[in-house]
Parts: structure tokens; sequence; C-alpha cells
């Protein structure tokens, strides 16, 4: 479907756009249906019970807290030469 269709001619073209003025308020509350699109469904294991997922999400936050005092130690070294 064209916007513009020069191949017709002038009375097609104003019948052509009566039409769609016409059905624009229709058109508004369209819902076009499409083909229902399978998706993919990725499952991740998780920690087996509870205990274990807190045991791994604690591990996780004591290595980025080490991690944060290497870095600032690294820092505090390069600002200060006297250490």
């Amino acid at each position: 479907m064209y916007l513009i269709d020069f191949t017709r001619t002038a009375k097609q073209a104003f019948a052509h756009g009566f039409l769609k003025g016409l059905a624009a308020p229709v058109m508004l509350r369209h819902i076009e249906t499409m083909a229902p699109v399978k998706a993919r469904v990725i499952r991740v294991p998780g920690p087996a019970t509870v205990q274990d997922a807190l045991t791994q999400d604690w591990r996780r936050v004591g290595e980025d807290i080490c991690a944060a005092i290497e870095r600032y130690e690294k820092e505090t070294r390069r600002s200060d030469p006297q250490k």
C-alpha cells in the first residue's frame, strides 16, 4: 500500500483517499494479528538450597570487599610516595 500512487487517475485517487479517510477511525482500534513467536526458554541452574545461595552471595560480597580494599591500598600508595 502506497501513500501516494501516481499510476491512478484523479478520480481513483480521490475515491482511494476518501475510503482511507472513512477507515481511519477503525484503523485506530485495529490490532494486527501476527503469528506467535516461540520464545526459547533458557534454564539457568540455580543453587540447590537457600543455604547454598546465601553462601555464594556472601562469598561474592567478600570478594568484592577484598578487591575494593586492594584497589584502595594501591591508590593510596600511588598518591602518598612516603609509604
